[in-house]
């Protein structure tokens, strides 16, 4: 039998006679026009979760890209549809008859080939400025402990996340018995005497040659950083470039989730917070050097205050891979980028 297309149908909604279409995914985006309640046959491109998080109950929305009647295209959110048809390309499972589209849960479709190259990419340029390995461990700054590729720490209870998913993930390993009887519960409560704890540090760094544990540390990386500045920070602004993303991503980690480079750099360009990189009038490739810009210059003052030589470094190495125009972050003829003088990362196959 022929497939049918994934369709939606704008739903009667309360007082209501028709309802908004959007430039993008999210109410903060432009109002391109409008369609009457029942409209429908409108063919689904694109499903993506709200740039700005919005949600009802704890609930994402997500927002469709339809094909509109005059033949152009505008996103309108889920609460607003019916869909039907056939769906699972964009998460949903086929629908033989129309269904509120808001009532269902999404499966987002998994990362191309491509999208796990770059994601692993800028998590070897990161970690290779952060912690460097699996069994890094200091304690002698403001995160109390920070253990790992990327420093998880006791401050911000990261380091708890990761000792929690190799625990459950290796529940009769000797390391995680120990870590789970004797640690578990201090260190989600943040407990600062354990900064000086050699036990826990011998634990720590014998448990990081455990397959389990480097997973751990590379889903919590994924699941409190890559995701969460993918969403906020990159997808939002349209950013599609692989150097693109491991600089947000490598910024992000860095600064904190909530840093104000991106606005800094909207600012200087006069263009709304947020605003799709192209639609805006400033080019994505603009747009990540005045971050990267600003950045250097922000990594230079801290370095010379703190006396922090590879602060600086940091900052100029995004600099020059932006001016060297490596934009789809293949790296030298070895497939690498120099992140330190004589220290190298794999960037084209990582």
């Amino acid at each position: 039998m022929p497939t049918i297309p994934c369709t939606a149908t704008v739903r009667d909604i309360a007082n209501a006679t028709t309802i908004n279409v959007r430039s993008g995914p999210g109410t903060h985006t432009a109002i391109l026009t409008t369609l009457p309640t029942g409209a429908s046959g409108l063919i689904v491109l694109d499903v993506q979760p709200d740039e700005l998080l919005a949600n009802a109950g704890g609930k994402v929305y997500q927002w469709f890209q339809l094909r509109l009647p005059d033949g152009a295209t505008g996103w309108v959110r889920d609460d607003l549809l019916d869909i039907h048809g056939e769906c699972a390309s964009f998460g949903y499972k086929a629908l033989p008859s129309p269904t509120p589209a808001f009532s269902l849960t999404r499966v987002p479709r998994p990362p191309t080939p491509e999208q796990e190259r770059v994601r692993k990419a800028a998590f070897n340029i990161t970690a290779s400025f952060e912690g460097g390995s699996y069994d890094s461990y200091q304690n002698h700054d403001t995160g109390i402990i920070s253990y790992g590729r990327f420093q998880f720490t006791l401050q911000s209870g990261s380091l708890f996340s990761v000792v929690d998913k190799f625990v459950e993930a290796a529940p009769d390993h000797p390391l995680a018995e120990k870590l789970r009887d004797h640690y578990l519960e201090r260190l989600q409560k943040r407990d600062w005497s354990l900064r000086d704890d050699d036990t826990l540090r011998e634990l720590l760094v014998k448990a990081a040659a455990e397959e389990a544990m480097q997973r751990a540390q590379d889903q919590v990386a994924h699941d409190v950083y890559w995701r969460r500045i993918y969403d906020l920070s990159i997808a939002p602004r349209g950013i599609v470039t692989p150097l693109g993303q491991a600089f947000l991503f490598d910024t992000g980690l860095h600064h904190g989730i909530f840093h104000n480079l991106l606005s800094l750099a909207e600012t200087a360009f006069n263009v709304p917070p947020r605003s799709r990189l192209g639609h805006n009038g400033v080019s994505e490739r603009d747009f990540i050097r005045q971050v990267a810009l600003l950045r250097r210059d922000r990594l230079a003052l801290l370095a010379q205050y703190r006396g922090l030589n590879g602060l600086k470094r940091r900052g100029d190495f995004w600099v020059d891979l932006v001016e060297t125009g490596d934009w789809a972050l293949r790296g030298d003829a070895r497939g690498e980028v120099e992140t330190y003088p004589g220290r190298r990362v794999a960037v084209r196959t990582p």
